[in-house]
Formats: C-alpha cells, structure tokens, sequence
C-alpha cells in the first residue's frame, strides 16, 4: 500500500510553501497527497453576530469552501504527475485535520506555523501545536517565520 500525505493548510500566504515541502516529501516517499483545508468556525465570534440568521452563515461558508477548492484545484493543477487529492470543509481545524489523518490512514502530516505568540496565541491556540501533541503519525511543521531569534 502507497504511503500518503496529509497536508493541512488555511489557504494563507503560507499556503505554497507548507504545499510544496509536502510535495517534497511526497515525492521521496512515493507517496500520494490529500490537501486538507478546514474553514473554521468560530463560535464566540459567531454569537456576537447573532443578526445574521443561519441561511446567510450558510452562504458564507458556501462561498468559503467554493473559493477553496477552485485555490487547491489550481494547485492540482501545477502537479499532473502526482496524484493530489482535497478536502474542503468547515469546522474546527484542529480536531478536523486530526480525525481526517486518522479516516484516510495517512503516514505523515504537513503543517506550517504561523508564529503567533502573546495574547493571541494564548487565546485562539495554535493548531500545529495541538496536531503535534495528539497525532498518531509523525508530523512535519514548516516554519513561517524564517528569521533566527
């Protein structure tokens, strides 16, 4: 059985760079690839927009995942010779990535950092972090910040 690679990203700026060092992997490995995107959703920032009814957050979400998978269709694209698939969905990235990982059998995770520290790491959580706390395969993380401290 081929060896595959999930490879989760947020359709950043980093996106290409997380991508292409799961490529590489990928590439060494013989391995196929799923590129995992999950929209989250934010339910604190959700109920403070309690004027929007349902439908419209559905909308939202709708246009979000569409934009997605025309982004990672492009990316497809760039790569005939691999076979990439993709998954696009909404939730919480950081319980989604680990539970999609675990259902398609990957061997290994690619993710990227974004560097955030302080109050914002504090409070929203680094989802990275907890991929790497609680996957089940090895996981490899591309740095964002590429500057020494």
């Amino acid at each position: 059985m081929k060896n595959k690679i999930l490879i989760a990203v947020d359709l950043s700026d980093q996106t290409a760079g997380i991508i292409n060092k799961g490529i590489e992997l990928a590439n060494k490995l013989d391995a196929t690839i799923l590129i995992c995107s999950i929209i989250p959703v934010y339910v604190d920032y959700l109920q403070s927009q309690m004027a929007l009814i349902p439908t419209q957050w559905d909308e939202i979400y709708t246009a979000q995942k569409q934009h997605a998978l025309k982004e990672l269709a492009v990316i497809k694209g760039k790569h005939p010779h691999l076979l990439i698939d993709f998954y696009v969905e909404v939730g919480n990235p950081k319980y989604d990535v680990i539970e999609k990982a675990k259902l398609e059998k990957a061997n290994y995770i690619v993710v990227g950092t974004h560097g955030h520290t302080g109050l914002y790491h504090t409070v929203i959580g680094s989802t990275a972090e907890y991929i790497i706390r609680h996957a089940t395969v090895p996981v490899l993380v591309v740095p964002m910040n590429r500057e020494e401290h």
